[in-house]
């Protein structure tokens, strides 16, 4: 089985509207013959870590963690509701903030039984990943590192500062929390999302939040291989 993580009913209902599949959480879905759990987490690194925690004792079987969703990207270039691929999770809350914008990840680990090196990141392997839950990640999605923060960036140089830093492709609230409560049970995560906004552009003329879950709706069968 695998658990499809939405943080919203929104992204979940859009992400199984061409399976055909029910998007309440909780439900069973079976997409191109896979075994799927329908999560919605809620918004936001503590909601998302306390679901996916709960869900995961729940179910000790789970075959692997599927995150779909959207996103906003640090490329201000990339076309509104491209799919992106994480290639790792990072959590840069996790550590000394300055107000001049100084930034440092603090020196001890965040859990005793789980060590992470930077102490603030999670590697990722799509392809792997996806391919342990019967899956597979298209070519042309382009992958990078994903940041997940609290509270979205509210400004360019907020958004800058992160790039410089962390080298991120995209920003999202749920992703290092479903990542590390994957990692920490020895589970394969996936996370795709897809883009509705520039990060730190606050002009709504620059969103397309519409355009970003109807991307989203062909993510699921692709990755089944049940579109082509």
């Amino acid at each position: 089985m695998i658990i499809l993580a939405c943080a919203t009913e929104l992204e979940c209902r859009h992400a199984l509207a061409r399976t055909g599949c029910a998007p309440d959480s909780g439900a069973r879905a079976n997409v191109a013959g896979l075994d799927i759990l329908v999560c919605v987490v809620g918004v936001g690194p503590v909601a998302a870590a306390l679901n996916i925690g709960g869900l995961l004792e729940r179910h000790p079987k789970t075959q692997g963690v599927l995150n779909l969703g959207i996103c906003g990207s640090f490329d201000p270039d990339l076309p509104l509701g491209t799919a992106c691929v994480a290639s790792a999770e990072i959590w840069p809350e996790y550590g000394v903030h300055c107000a001049n914008g100084d930034e440092e990840p603090f020196s001890f680990q965040m859990l005793p039984d789980l060590h992470l090196n930077p102490v603030n990141r999670l590697d990722l392997d799509p392809s792997s990943a996806a391919s342990a839950m019967g899956l597979a990640v298209p070519d042309a999605w382009p992958r990078g590192p994903s940041l997940t923060v609290a509270g979205v960036s509210g400004d360019q140089g907020r958004a800058a500062r992160l790039l410089a830093r962390y080298g991120g492709a995209t920003e999202n609230m749920e992703g290092f929390s479903l990542a590390l409560a994957a990692r920490r049970h020895g589970l394969p995560f996936l996370e795709v999302r897809t883009v509705s906004n520039p990060v730190g552009v606050r002009d709504k003329k620059r969103w397309d939040f519409r355009l970003a879950l109807e991307a989203l709706q062909s993510i699921l069968p692709n990755l089944a291989g049940a579109e082509k």
